[in-house]
């Protein structure tokens, strides 16, 4: 396997997508398939920075998928393959054993095990062939995720050692140098120049990576980038002379996203300043506009301080501040109600007396007594003479005496402090109820703030009513000194008219500047970028969109010369040169010959290539577009085992050999030739033929005999749900007469052990019929070998003439026992329907014994006659 040694060194500097090609090529003998071509596709991706949905692991060609490497002499044949586990239905306990040296034959019908046991020898022996999935039993759902496992006895170079085996693990490197028969072991295809070239094992895996695998890759990848919309034709509107038109215009794979990101994203005060730049450019008379700004600005701004003014009135400050008047006041009031109990204590007085209406009465006295009375003269009257002011009655002693007491309670500062807060507080309560706290605008300034701010005219209103309300309650608090639920002050929207004042300042400086030329141009410069950039914001999405299938298809676009089957193709040429010798087209020729396609001939083909001499072996034959046009299935079976046998022959090794269902596709003389081909291998090495032809098994038993080789013969059997029942020598239809009746006997004898019932059980009887079903067919096989003495068999394609001679003539007595013992059979199997009236029982043990035996002294008594014919003179 030198030539897939090169090939595996060869794919180390490979890309591992490519590895991962070959591994697949090497595996799959009947090519890939649609899925491993979409996962080759997405490894080249991952390969080439391209981002997929469903990434795939590589699984590249390694030293694991190819046969090991042999000592020198070294000879490794397999001597059993036993304790297999978890391999479809087939019991562990059976085994398969191999002649170490000639053939093996392994058969099986349909549906008997063979494929299970073939198989894992592939998968083993690292065959080509391994896409035929190895499961555990299906009808045994604890052993659904268990790992198929078995062990082999090998023999290397004389020693017998043990191997195991697992489905997942690496095949063992033991058993890999045991050559596996690959229908596809050799191609053929057809060339550029329309020859039709052979291909040595192995080199396929490069042809068809060059062929068929780049191929089918590059056409996905060109569906693909067909199928990238970059067309920037919707984005035309954007182009022109801003910064974004010159974006859109180069707009490419290598464009920066983040950059055309902030392009396109504009900020209120950019959406702001394109409706003042709109503005200030469409104006005809910019500086008449301009004067209406300035005026605008100049009433906003007195508004501003209008709504500033009520709120010294209702102000959190000055709130506090009557609150302290009222504190002062009723803290005065309370000295002063002091000092008037002092002054009624000591004596009976009129109730109030001391109070603020009596003090109005007693200043009302004095100025009566000072300025009326007696003008002039000190209050109260210090010499006698002088009377009350208030009942114009001449004082005594003791009311004048009061009179001095109750001035002198007047004059006190604790009543001229209380006084003095009442003042204060009357004061400030009058001021706040006459205070103008009106905030509305009128008509036309309310219209103009609509303009501006449509939400600023519901702000006032609401400040309006805060502000009444607070006073209101300032002046409630007045009266019942509660302080504690005074409503709050919601916010001034002041500031917002000053913002809005500020604005319209600014759009008359603006459009003062609009008014020159050079200002104007770099205004309506600035309104165009603005609103370019207000135009790739809406269209910011499918931009980036856009940028982001530029930059897909760039990137598919470098897989392009990853695709380039040249490189390929000539290291399949110059891998083929050395493969392809004189040596090897004769052994071609020589086994085509063999096999019945001789009139496939075989030659050399010289040819140069950068200065390199290169052969190419073709084939002999017409070309047109397809083998299959040229070659049927058969000849192509059969071209693939001459070659098998061809590069088999130049190898330098004499290990085992496997065939699985060789002959599939042939007719039944070029089996024979496969047969005989096979019979003379197996005289240098080891053969093993798993086959379920049983025509072919018998050709490869005859041509055993020619070649004097005694074949190991086993068979497969399904017994109820199981396989692979391995039962040692032929099938029932090859046994000779002997073995048939040495297994009817055995059969018999258990019958015999069994305490055998009066009325036996269907079960019981199923199987007692059945034994008669295998002595009738053994009647037949007695015409056969014996009556007929061998002169004609069936499965062999000639007739043994000269077998013939001892034939001899049949008396009538054993005419009619042979009649006897076969109607005795036809009378007991279910092939045939009795009479429902008659449901005879069946034979019973000794019945078959009997019967047995007769047939065996029938056969005596012929063979005895033979033997003194022959004897005869």
């Amino acid at each position: 396997m030198a030539l897939l040694n090169d090939i595996l060194e060869w794919t180390q500097s490979r890309p591992s997508w490519e590895r991962d090609a070959c591994r697949r090529l090497l595996q799959k003998e009947d090519g890939l398939e649609a899925v491993d071509y979409s996962e080759l596709y997405t490894l080249l991706k991952e390969g080439n920075g391209i981002e997929v949905d469903n990434a795939v692991a590589a699984v590249p060609l390694t030293r694991e998928h190819l046969p090991a490497e042999r000592a020198p002499g070294e000879t490794v044949t397999l001597v059993a393959l036993r304790d297999l586990n978890d391999v479809n239905q087939i019991p562990n306990d059976h085994e398969l054993t191999f002649s170490e040296a000639g053939m093996t034959v392994i058969y099986g019908g349909n549906g008997a095990g063979k494929s299970g046991y073939a198989r894992v020898m592939k998968r083993a022996c690292r065959a080509r062939e391994q896409s035929d999935p190895i499961h555990p039993n299906a009808n045994n759902p604890a052993a659904a995720t268990k790992e198929p496992t078995a062990k082999f006895d090998v023999r290397v170079s004389g020693a017998l050692k043990e191997v195991e085996w697992s489905r997942d693990a690496t095949p063992p490197d033991r058993l890999s140098t045991i050559s596996v028969f690959d229908s596809k072991c050799a191609r053929s295809y057809i060339t550029a120049e329309k020859d039709v070239a052979y291909l040595p094992y192995g080199l396929d895996i490069l042809e068809n990576l060059a062929n068929h695998v780049l191929p089918t890759l590059s056409e996905k990848l060109e569906t693909e980038i067909s199928g990238i919309d970059v067309n920037k034709f919707p984005f035309d509107h954007l182009l022109g002379g801003t910064e974004v038109g010159k974006v859109i215009e180069g707009l490419s794979a290598k464009s920066d996203v983040d950059a055309i990101t902030s392009l396109g994203t504009l900020t209120e005060a950019g959406t702001r300043r394109i409706t003042e730049l709109e503005t200030a450019l469409k104006e005809i008379n910019p500086l008449a506009k301009a004067e209406e700004f300035r005026l605008s600005s100049m009433r906003l701004k007195a508004y501003a301080e209008k709504l500033s003014r009520p709120l010294i009135w209702v102000s959190d400050q000055a709130v506090e501040k009557l609150q302290k008047l009222d504190e002062e006041k009723r803290t005065a009031e309370a000295v002063e109600k002091e000092a008037a109990d002092a002054l009624r204590a000591g004596e009976e007085l009129l109730p109030g007396t001391g109070d603020q209406t009596w003090k109005f009465l007693f200043e009302a006295a004095r100025r009566y007594f000072t300025e009326a009375a007696y003008p002039g003269e000190k209050f109260p009257a210090s010499a006698e003479g002088k009377v009350c002011p208030l009942c114009q009655e001449n004082l005594p002693k003791t009311a004048n005496q009061r009179l001095n007491r109750f001035e002198e309670y007047i004059e006190n500062d604790a009543a001229k402090a209380a006084d003095a807060a009442r003042k204060k507080v009357e004061t400030a309560k009058r001021r706040i109820e006459e205070a103008n706290l009106k905030i509305g605008a009128d008509e036309a300034l309310r219209d103009e703030l609509k303009a501006l701010d449509g939400s600023i005219a519901q702000a006032i209103t609401e400040l309006q009513d805060s502000i009444d309300s607070r006073r209101h309650s300032m002046l409630n608090c007045l009266r019942t000194s509660e302080w504690n639920d005074m409503p709050g002050l919601i916010e001034s929207p002041r500031v917002r008219v000053r913002q809005l004042a500020a604005h319209q300042l600014k759009g008359y400086r603006r459009l003062v500047r609009a008014a020159d030329e050079e200002t104007r141009n770099k205004l309506d410069k600035e309104l165009r970028e603005l609103s370019a950039r207000q135009s790739l914001a809406k269209s910011l999405k499918g931009v980036i969109a856009l940028l982001e299938r530029m930059k897909k298809k760039a990137t598919l676009e470098t897989c392009r010369p990853k695709l380039k089957t040249r490189p390929i193709s000539d290291k399949s040429k110059e891998l083929a040169s050395a493969a392809v010798t004189e040596e090897l087209r004769k052994a071609l020729d020589e086994e085509f010959n063999a096999l019945g396609i001789g009139h496939i001939k075989t030659k050399l083909k010289e040819r140069s290539s950068r200065g390199k001499m290169l052969h190419q072996l073709l084939l002999d034959l017409p070309t047109t577009n397809k083998i299959y046009e040229i070659l049927s299935e058969g000849e192509q079976r059969a071209v693939a085992l001459g070659s098998f046998f061809a590069e088999l022959s130049l190898a330098d090794h004499s290990c085992g050999i496997v065939f699985d269902d060789p002959v599939s596709s042939l007719d039944h003389k070029r089996r024979g030739r496969v047969a005989k081909r096979m019979v003379k291998e197996a005289s240098a090495r080891q053969v093993i033929v798993f086959t379920h032809d049983v025509v072919f098994l018998e050709q490869l038993r005859t041509e055993c005999k020619h070649a004097s080789i005694d074949p190991e013969i086993t068979s497969l059997e399904r017994v109820g749900m199981s396989v692979g029942i391995v039962t040692p020598g032929l099938p029932w239809v090859h046994k000779s007469f002997g073995d048939r009746i040495d297994a009817l006997e055995k059969a018999q004898k258990a019958f015999e052990k069994l305490p055998w019932p009066p009325e036996p059980s269907e079960e019981l009887a199923g199987q007692i019929t059945r034994q008669y079903s295998f002595l009738r067919a053994t009647i037949e096989r007695v015409v056969q070998d014996h009556f007929l003495n061998g002169t004609v068999q069936r499965f062999r394609d000639y007739i043994e003439v000269k077998r013939l001679a001892e034939v001899v003539g049949l008396q009538q007595t054993e005419v009619d026992e042979l009649f006897r013992l076969n109607q005795r059979c036809h009378d007991v199997v279910e092939a045939h329907d009795p009479a429902s009236a008659k449901d005879d029982p069946p034979p019973t043990p000794g019945e078959l014994k009997q019967d047995i035996a007769d047939l065996r002294a029938l056969v005596n008594t012929v063979k005895t006659r033979r033997k003194a014919a022959k004897s005869a003179p």
